[in-house]
């Protein structure tokens, strides 16, 4: 005899409980538990998760850079704070703009203007260049408004700034140099070279007082997630392109070891929650704890010898927060120079390779050597040379061990020997290789040795445009340094014979 067995499940449209549907019961709970342990699930620790955030927090605001009023911490970028430089406000565009504006109302006005070749647009960059010299520049005329007697209005509303950033710019260092007060300590910004500019850049002169008041903030934890990380849970099918172990790591790769065990091994046990802190501020928080599935309470305390984001001179427990302009626009080159020691001539290079926009020509290339074999029927001439002829936009500095009680590397002056009288050569035109602070009886430029390094740098000066937090286009003008792979040199040499070919 033959019994056909059928089984399905139906659906009981008479049950009203839904709690039983909920908890999804299984027919073999014990095989479950033994699969778990099979897998070591059971090894886990005794721990729950974290539920709920409570932190107690205080927010000091940072305040201007001295000379910057206009600069607000809390929406300008910090790049835009501490690289900009007066005059940033005058674009081309500008320039020329308000230039016509004002002769027009001028002409309209019965006024004329003075016809003063320095009142004309001049020495713009490439490929601007063709406007100079056709018509006034706005900029000059706001600077001469008094004494050409134009009235404010005549250059819009709200028209240019009243007061200009002060240059942070160190032409000694080659760096930016900046302080920022927050409260009871100062925001110390030392040889920055430009660029990207955050929490890293600074250091504080000592930690804040406790005088702000503290409010007391509750949030939610989430478990970190990042590309490649895998799934928490034991029972969850991971994605195939998911391969922690395919860095296979070796005695040379220890940091990869490390990253796979932490990734592999304790993917689970990292959570994060967002503190809510306005830009251009220190954060500080006195108190964060955390509550679990098991309602307990855990404090929480930065680790006492290191942290990713500490600030030196602050406490632990303290973070700065300001706006940066992460990816600004970025102009072409107007200046680019390059620095570096030549240890044969015992002078410093610095070669403008840049100028306003407009590449230089490089040096000549050096003559060729001379025949391997030397023709001795004839007597050669020679011609004296008292120093090798130095190529245009080479600047040479020389070490001077007693500038205001210290050792400098000062600018000098090249100068043409070739002739019966010594020429000057033409001075530097690029302002990276000026000091306008110095002094009468100073160089006109001087460079601390500590910042060339040995392969030397390369300077360069852009005009970027970025976004405040209010969604206002910041412009303003850029000032980097960057490392060469070999320095400048050139072969100078004194009471030289060149032979005289006559092919």
């Amino acid at each position: 005899m033959i019994f056909d067995v059928v089984l399905r499940l139906e659906s009981d449209p008479h049950q009203s409980d839904l709690a039983r549907g909920w908890a999804a019961e299984v027919a073999d709970p014990l095989w479950l538990l033994g699969r778990q342990w099979q897998l070591g699930e059971h090894q886990a620790e005794d721990a729950a998760s974290p539920v709920s955030v409570e932190i107690l927090a205080r927010s000091t605001p940072i305040g201007a850079a001295a000379g910057q009023p206009g600069l607000d911490p809390a929406t300008v970028p910090a790049e835009a704070i501490i690289e900009s430089e007066p005059q940033d406000w005058w674009t081309i565009g500008r320039r020329v703009r308000i230039g016509r504006a004002v002769a027009t109302a001028a002409s309209g006005g019965g006024v004329s203007l003075p016809d003063e070749e320095s009142l004309l647009l001049a020495e713009l960059p490439v490929p601007y260049d063709g406007l100079n010299g056709t018509g006034p520049d706005g900029r000059i005329l706001w600077q001469r408004r008094t004494e050409l007697g134009l009235p404010d209005s005549w250059f819009g509303d709200p028209g240019p700034p009243r007061t200009e950033p002060v240059d942070l710019w160190d032409p000694a260092e080659l760096s930016y140099t900046a302080t920022l007060p927050a409260g009871s300590a100062t925001l110390v910004i030392d040889r920055h070279d430009g660029g990207a500019l955050d929490w890293f850049s600074a250091d504080a002169t000592g930690p804040l007082d406790s005088a702000d008041a503290a409010t007391t903030i509750r949030t939610t934890p989430g478990r970190l997630r990042y590309p490649s990380a895998p799934l928490p849970r034991w029972w969850q099918i991971e994605d195939a392109r998911v391969s922690i172990g395919g860095q296979a790591p070796d005695r040379a790769g220890l940091a990869t070891l490390v990253l796979i065990d932490l990734i592999v091994n304790h993917s689970d046990d990292w959570f994060t929650f967002a503190v809510p802190a306005p830009t251009g501020t220190i954060a500080t928080f006195d108190q964060v704890k955390v509550l679990d599935a098991f309602g307990d309470w855990w404090p929480l305390a930065p680790p006492p010898d290191w942290s990713l984001f500490t600030t030196t001179g602050l406490d632990p427990r303290s973070l700065v927060v300001w706006a940066t302009a992460r990816t600004p626009l970025v102009g072409p080159i107007l200046d680019e120079v390059v620095i570096g020691i030549d240890e044969d001539a015992n002078l410093v290079w610095a070669v403008e390779q840049v100028i306003a926009g407009r590449t230089m020509p490089t040096p000549p290339a050096p003559p060729a050597p001379p025949p391997a074999q030397a023709d001795t029927t004839t007597r050669r001439a020679f011609d004296y040379l008292p120093m090798t002829p130095i190529p245009p936009h080479w600047h040479p500095y020389v070490v001077e061990n007693d500038v205001d009680g210290r050792r400098r590397f000062v600018q000098g002056r090249a100068a043409d020997l070739s002739g019966p009288a010594p020429v000057l050569m033409p001075a530097p035109t690029s302002d990276l290789l000026t000091d306008p602070r110095h002094q009468d009886g100073q160089p006109m430029h001087q460079l601390e040795p500590g910042a060339i390094p040995a392969d030397g740098l390369r300077v360069e000066r852009r005009a970027m445009l970025a976004r405040s937090t209010t969604g206002q286009p910041v412009l303003w003008t850029q000032r980097r340094r960057q490392p060469l792979l070999t320095p400048p040199t050139f072969g100078l040499r004194f009471d030289l014979l060149k032979p005289d070919d006559p092919a």
